[in-house]
């Protein structure tokens, strides 16, 4: 029997405990879709489809007119398989639960947890479009989450206690803390119930708090986003685009300049539209860019999301972008920004699954939580040319930004 008297699934579960406790966004995103990978047996590189649900455009009148329900699906891809590997000598090997966990389990658990959890922030803010607050600034005022949280409400997502999370590093955590408790914005703190805010105001402690229909979740695993880079260039549309475009062309570009996947940027004339009713709003539908690239010859064709689209069922912008229409971008040239994020829970999809116990192994253990859905497998084998013995653990893991209208970036330094 393993390390002095219990067993390898006893370790692989005190890893668990110590991952759930330091992933945040654990509690932040929907995990619904993981059964639908299956049991054990998983891998990497396995895909299912994610479906979106259906719009559609009105009629006007009494006469029929028929419309295919066109659903739309994104693909949750189980790209990440991460994990820490080491070794111990049998004396190592034979200390006692508690001292294995405090020594060796639970840095392990934390490390990866954090990894986890800066993948899936990294990953949504490099496909979040929307954006409000200063590039590089950290708001000073709850005015920026509120506009965040309207911009939610422009964008018909659902409202609901603990519906709604905005991620937020420290710097904006000690700001919004303060606009808070010590009333520096025009709601101030009395329309927060009196034992919250007190118990914020000793703890000056923003993870979890529910604070103007929002749980604010301090993590310091927040996206750093650097701005490509490029010179004083006024950069225009070079062609007009057309219906369902996911690329837009560009000239006016000088030297070698380009821009990074995660770069956001706006389209004059082209405005955002209600999900819904398709009714124009007074402010510029934001763009990101989805690849790399670099201008050539003074011209750069960018890769985008949203997909644009001007009419019909899908339709998410006023107007099709016109031939030398001026961009607007966020952030100046290899400007540096922290992305904190505002989503609703079905926005974004995260799916831990199990990965398969090998044969050949000392020992292997995949233990699954049935509360929080983690999954993680440990496995030891000993090297005699060594005399060590060796081990390794794995998270299996994918997440989708599946409904990025859902969803915002909140700008800090």
């Amino acid at each position: 029997m393993a390390f002095n008297g219990y067993t390898i699934d006893h370790v692989t579960l005190a890893a668990l405990d110590s991952f759930e406790a330091n992933c945040v966004s654990l509690r932040t995103c929907s995990r619904k879709v993981e059964g639908l990978f299956g049991q054990q047996g998983m891998k990497r590189g396995d895909t299912i489809r994610v479906r979106k649900p259906a719009q559609f455009t009105i009629r006007t009148g009494t006469a029929w007119i028929g419309q295919n329900i066109n659903e739309q699906y994104e693909n949750l891809v189980l790209n990440y398989q991460i994990g820490v590997d080491g070794e111990m000598s049998s004396a190592e090997r034979k200390l006692e639960l508690n001292s294995l966990t405090n020594q060796v389990i639970k840095p392990i658990a934390i490390r990866v947890a954090n990894e986890v959890d800066r993948i899936v922030l990294r990953d949504v803010a490099r496909r979040t479009y929307n954006q409000t607050g200063t590039y590089g600034t950290t708001p000073t005022a709850m005015s920026t989450y509120l506009t965040a949280r309207g911009r939610m409400s422009d964008m018909t997502a659902p409202r609901g206690r603990g519906q709604l999370h905005m991620m937020i590093n420290p710097a904006m955590e000690a700001t919004v803390t303060t606009a808070i408790t010590a009333g520096q914005n025009s709601l101030g703190p009395y329309v927060n119930p009196a034992t919250a805010v007190g118990d914020l105001y000793s703890n000056a402690d923003m993870d979890g708090v529910y604070s103007h229909g929002m749980n604010f979740h301090m993590d310091q695993n927040l996206y750093v986003h650097t701005f490509g880079t490029r010179g004083t260039d006024t950069v225009l549309t070079s062609a007009a685009s057309a219906e369902g475009a996911t690329t837009l062309a560009t000239d006016g570009w000088t030297g070698t300049n380009g821009l990074l996947e995660g770069d956001r940027f706006t389209i004059a004339s082209v405005f955002a539209v209600n999900p819904i009713t398709k009714t124009a709003y007074p402010w510029l539908q934001p763009f990101v860019v989805t690849a790399d690239g670099n201008s050539a010859s003074g011209a750069l064709t960018i890769s985008i999301s949203p997909t644009i689209r001007a009419s019909g069922q899908f339709q998410n912008v006023s107007a099709l972008p016109a031939n030398d229409a001026t961009l607007t971008f966020a952030g100046g040239s290899a400007a540096v920004a922290t992305c904190g994020a505002l989503w609703h829970k079905e926005a974004v999809t995260l799916a831990i699954v199990p990965l398969d116990k090998p044969d050949g192994v000392n020992q292997a253990s995949t233990k699954s939580d049935p509360t929080s859905g983690v999954s993680m497998r440990y496995i030891e084998w000993y090297d005699g040319d060594t005399d060590m013995w060796k081990f390794r653990t794995d998270v299996l893991f994918g997440v989708l930004l599946q409904r990025a209208e859902h969803a915002i970036t909140v700008y800090a330094e």
